[in-house]
């Protein structure tokens, strides 16, 4: 038992020390090259009220663009989007495939989407204005239905 406690005790130290907490910092200029082109492709005319930096459990750094009008971006260490949470009118049409943007215009003609996230490299939650969550492959077919 001291030994499994004793294991915990180390391997937990360098997690304690090497992590910075969150850092937050004004303008879009601290975030990855891929983000920033991804933030003024997509959203040139909202304006970035800051942008925190946190480290997960690994050191491995996240990113956090939250905009005035409530939207949240979240991206990796790369530049890559994870979550896009909007709060107001839903998303630009421009970041979903057309395949998932026609299946939505089909079904679920007065629904918006609200939040996007990137389970894994194969599989895209949509969470609609209805609360309905739609999951979706890399080819933009529709996995299943979560009501």
């Amino acid at each position: 038992m001291k030994v499994i406690i004793f294991a915990i005790m180390l391997l937990s130290v360098p997690i304690f020390c090497f992590s910075r907490g969150n850092i937050f910092v004004e303008g879009k200029d601290k975030l990855p090259i891929k983000a920033q082109n991804f933030i003024n492709s997509s959203f040139a005319t909202e304006r970035l009220v800051y942008v925190k930096e946190s480290r997960t459990m690994f050191l491995r750094k996240k990113f956090l663009a939250v905009f005035s009008n409530g939207m949240k971006i979240e991206f990796d260490s790369r530049g890559n989007w994870i979550d896009i949470k909007f709060v107001k009118d839903g998303l630009p049409g421009n970041i979903v495939s057309k395949k998932i943007l026609d299946y939505l215009k089909e079904n679920y003609v007065s629904a918006f989407i609200l939040e996007l996230e990137k389970m894994s490299r194969n599989m895209l939650r949509v969470l609609l204005s209805n609360k309905r969550e739609l999951y979706f492959n890399q080819f933009g077919d529709r996995v299943f239905i979560d009501i």
